[in-house]
């Protein structure tokens, strides 16, 4: 066997040096090719790095049980770090999205009628107004995120107005049906809101969505003015703390706010006109009808309008006690009347402000002067909110709900002038009343009560109102506040322990091929012998054979 030439040997031993040290050179170029790149991208577009997929959101399912029908909302949120020096979650999706549609529907479209205040003793009543609505959360929130996301049933005026006992067997309804769903719950998160909470959720949602809130620096809040079918919530801040059983402390973030916070039954849309109805029967003479029903003339009414309408408080039998009428009680005060219209608007202006200022007086036509703030008169006849108080920090409001639904029908700017909305009621209603197909007869009463509420009731005639955004819910305010846990880790699951969530992990193509360029580079510069499968290694520290990177021999 013809030996090796010396020479030949050491060729390719300095070949292989050679191929060692442009392995290393090349590592070490790409290590910092990539850092380069990885800064440069940082710089330019940060938002690779906060790519946000779903394992770095949450959601919550918001039912929003109303006096005219239960609504559903889904909402996907993301925690980003600092939450505990004051950030909030980012709310990054929220379903079914825009409120309004182009098929005509302006407000709260995804919803089953009924309220479930009509449902007590009807169980399977609940169950058919509820499960379509769950089935459409289902669809929303990611199937592997049904067992984490918590859902939150919480009912408003229509079943504050029923007798406890009522209200609780409608609960345990829903519970049962809640249940049989993948989505998490506690028996608290099935519940009627106070007022006060309404009130309070829906100034959340709204300041949470105009970016006040969750800012480190303080920023002036907005007002909250929120007209639903039954009930109006108000919340505005003061500087100051007062003795008043409507005043709550809220810290959201660093920062402490002090609201007022009002929520007024009975001033609803629709209670509204129900209760126009019942100061018709108290200041002018029944007349009975050849049907044997007595007949109501409304002015806002077109006069070929002609409707059986079952009256709450008609015949003597008031419910100017904000409609906490229940059980037997409230079937008493069920009458049937034949409600008819007369088309008169100067009349019409009047009634929509008596009954915006809840007057009870009988001559309506003492009314027809408002060039002074009468202001919102409770029952016994005192003033029951001073929006005019100088110790308020308000002065901006949002009108929201019903005030954007009916504006946005009719066209009207985002800022509300008071003056166009009584010209555009004063043009508005002989159209309608002209109109024999039209379907929104209540429009009549609708805007001067609207414009009364604004001007007389609430005095805000000096201060800036905005109809809208219209898809602010009081909804996604529960969510953020009734779901803190979720972002705070601050309380426990009935199904588990949910640690805090404000970490996330940064996921990136990048970091890791930065980590295995950096990887390959130490196992070449430490010749680190990795285990090969089958091979045995003896010693730990055994070095890279030398026919790979020998050392360089002495020539």
């Amino acid at each position: 066997m013809e030996p090796k030439s010396p020479s030949k040997s050491k060729l390719q031993v300095i070949g292989s040096n050679q191929n060692c040290r442009i392995l290393k050179i090349g590592a070490t170029l790409l290590i910092i090719l990539s850092l380069v790149l990885a800064g440069g991208v940082f710089l330019f577009k940060p938002d690779i790095f906060h790519s946000v997929s779903e394992r770095d959101s949450y959601y919550t399912v918001v039912l929003d049980c109303g006096s005219t029908g239960t609504r559903v909302n889904v909402y996907r949120w993301m925690v980003e770090n600092g939450v505990s020096k004051g950030n909030l979650p980012v709310l990054l999706e929220g379903y079914p999205g825009n409120l309004a549609k182009s098929d005509g529907c302006q407000y709260h479209c995804m919803q089953s009628e009924p309220g479930l205040d009509k449902f007590v003793g009807n169980a399977s009543g609940v169950r058919a107004s509820l499960e379509p609505l769950i089935r459409l959360a289902e669809q929303w929130v990611p199937l592997e995120k049904h067992g984490v996301t918590p859902i939150f049933v919480l009912a408003t005026a229509g079943m504050r107005r029923l007798a406890s006992k009522d209200a609780r067997q409608v609960l345990e309804d829903v519970e049962d049906v809640v249940k049989k769903y993948r989505f998490l719950y506690r028996k608290d998160w099935i519940r009627v809101l106070s007022g006060k909470e309404e009130a309070y959720y829906g100034w959340v949602s709204l300041n949470y969505k105009m970016g006040v809130l969750g800012n480190l620096s303080r920023l002036p809040s907005l007002g909250l003015l929120d007209l639903g079918g039954s009930s109006l919530q108000v919340v505005t801040e003061v500087d100051e703390s007062r003795e008043d059983e409507h005043l709550l402390i809220s810290v959201i973030g660093s920062i402490e706010h002090q609201l007022l916070a009002y929520s007024l039954p009975a001033f609803g849309l629709n209670e509204a006109f129900d209760r126009s109805v019942v100061m018709l029967t108290h200041t002018e003479a029944l007349r009975e009808s050849g049907a044997g029903m007595f007949e109501v003339r409304h002015p806002c009414l077109s006069s070929s309008y002609l409707q059986n309408y079952t009256c709450h408080g008609c015949f003597g039998l008031d419910r100017t006690n904000f409609g906490n009428i229940t059980g037997e009680m409230e079937e008493k005060q069920l009458s049937s009347i034949l409600l008819t219209g007369s088309s008169n608007w100067e009349q019409c202006k009047v009634l929509a402000r008596a009954t915006a200022v809840n007057s009870s007086t009988p001559q309506l036509s003492r009314l027809e002067d408002h060039s002074n703030c009468t202001g919102l008169s409770s029952p016994a006849g005192s003033i029951m909110l001073n929006l005019t108080s100088n110790s308020l920090l308000i002065r901006h409001y949002n009108a929201l709900s019903g005030f954007f639904a009916i504006s946005n029908r009719l066209n009207l700017s985002g800022t509300a002038n008071l003056t166009k909305l009584w010209e555009t009621g004063q043009h508005l209603c002989p159209r309608l009343w002209a109109d024999q197909t039209s379907t929104s007869g209540h429009d009549c009463f609708r805007v001067p009560y609207m414009a009364s509420l604004l001007e007389d009731a609430l005095c805000l005639r000096n201060v800036e109102i905005i109809f809208g955004p219209g898809d602010i819910s009081w909804t996604s305010g529960a969510a953020l506040i009734e779901g803190d846990y979720m972002w705070l880790g601050t309380a426990q699951s009935a199904k588990g322990n949910f640690g805090p969530r404000n970490h996330r992990i940064i996921s990136s193509p990048i970091i890791l091929f930065i980590f295995l360029s950096f990887l390959l580079f130490i196992v070449h510069c430490k010749r680190i012998k990795l285990p090969m499968p089958g091979r045995k290694v003896s010693s730990a520290r055994t070095r890279l054979p030398s026919y790979l990177c020998p050392k360089r021999q002495p020539v």
